[in-house]
């Protein structure tokens, strides 16, 4: 988790956030803050905010910045902070984890100061590559699929970025001067521009350190295929994955809007 921050990172040109924040914010919320590395790093950043970081596990570590906190809830319940309390939420990697997008943007609609920020960064499990090199048959391509078809069984979807959710839900919340970026995550050191074949490398590393964890339980639990499967799937996708011949990317969108002065 804390690699999936140093990538996202490297990528933003070592921002934290890409919204226009005022230096004197007051109080801001992580939303699925896992090992707790981003709201730690805001804290330092703005030694003045007070910075809550929430999550359903209690990962994160237990000596921190004295403005920053961790409180286990539920995103997907209903909100307890007061309304209009918060100057900035901030969003990232929640796909799979979210069945009603558009409720989770009414409820941060509704704490967020007016002129207040939210941002969002979301991934997409889809290998593209701009010259045919990502195959339809790839174990890349499989990849996807397992996840976009796992999700629709569960229920929450993954396909966050082509169906754009994020511009549309925060748009349909009631907020304004939305502003959508799209990113590319290259996999693997397949770049030739050395900014781009690092963060590739390390995007590479994130996943290659965890395979079995990402796949187990969708490809095993929600779709109930076989583990001797799984282990010949992902020996091949271990395969494309160092091969710097398949220049392949994943498409992040980072969206970010403010709630009006006034209703």
């Amino acid at each position: 988790m804390d690699m999936n921050h140093h990538v996202l990172t490297l990528c933003l040109g070592g921002k934290l956030f890409l919204a226009p924040l005022k230096d004197d914010i007051e109080k801001v919320l992580d939303v699925g803050t896992a090992t707790g590395i981003w709201a730690i790093d805001m804290a330092d950043l703005y030694p003045n905010c007070e910075v809550i970081g929430t999550d359903l596990s209690p990962i994160q570590p237990s000596w921190n910045p004295p403005n920053v906190k961790f409180e286990i809830d539920d995103a997907e319940q209903e909100w307890t902070f007061e309304p209009g309390s918060l100057d900035y939420v901030h969003m990232r990697y929640l796909l799979g984890g979210i069945a009603d997008w558009p409720r989770l943007f009414r409820q941060a609609y509704a704490a967020l100061k007016p002129g207040g920020w939210i941002e969002t960064f979301e991934v997409e499990p889809e290998y593209r590559c701009d010259d045919g090199t990502v195959k339809p048959d790839s174990a890349m391509n499989m990849w996807h699929d397992l996840f976009v078809e796992g999700g629709k069984k569960l229920g929450r979807p993954f396909t966050i970025v082509t169906d754009d959710i994020q511009r549309s839900s925060i748009q349909a919340a009631g907020f304004v001067d939305i502003t959508v970026k799209d990113l590319k995550i290259p996999m693997g050191g397949w770049p030739a521009d050395p900014r781009l074949r690092e963060i590739g490398q390390w995007a590479q590393y994130t996943l290659e350190e965890d395979l079995e964890g990402y796949v187990m339980f969708m490809w095993n639990t929600v779709l109930e295929r076989s583990l001797d499967e799984m282990r010949l799937f992902l020996m091949t996708y271990r395969k494309e994955l160092r091969n710097k011949g398949i220049h392949a990317y994943l498409p992040q969108r980072v969206v970010y809007a403010r709630k009006p002065e006034s209703p």
